[in-house]
């Protein structure tokens, strides 16, 4: 069997999306309110990254792109309702909260710019 090695945008893609898992992460361990016992967002993250970076199809990239579309759409609509991650980015007294949310934007648009990308060049280099 022969391992395909992943494009620098693949690979930032991957990244990016672990990142904003991470960010999840440190706002729900620092006790921001409003997250379910377990929160979705970092499984589907790290699953959407896991795929991109270690699935054998040069599609991969793709969830990359739809994993961070579906977390920033769903993170501007639930701010624009009050929710969201206003009250994180509103008060960065509250470090945990606002440092997971400022890593989890981060982490999103980079995953997002990077899938651009990825997906534009064929996301993956010679076999």
């Amino acid at each position: 069997m022969m391992k395909r090695s992943l494009s620098a945008a693949a690979k930032l893609n991957a990244t990016g999306l672990a990142v904003a898992a991470a960010g999840i992460l440190i706002q729900y361990f620092s006790g921001v309110e409003g997250f379910p016992t377990i929160p979705p967002g970092p499984i589907i993250l790290l699953v959407a990254a896991s795929l991109v970076a270690f699935g054998p199809w040069g599609w991969t990239p793709v969830l990359g792109v739809i994993a961070s579309l579906f977390l920033i759409v769903g993170g501007v609509i639930a701010t624009m309702a009050g929710g969201g991650l206003g009250p994180q980015l509103s008060d960065p007294t509250a470090v945990g909260g606002f440092a997971g949310a400022v890593i989890q934007i981060a982490g999103l648009l980079l995953a997002l710019v990077a899938g651009i990308f990825a997906v534009r060049e064929g996301s993956r280099g010679p076999s």
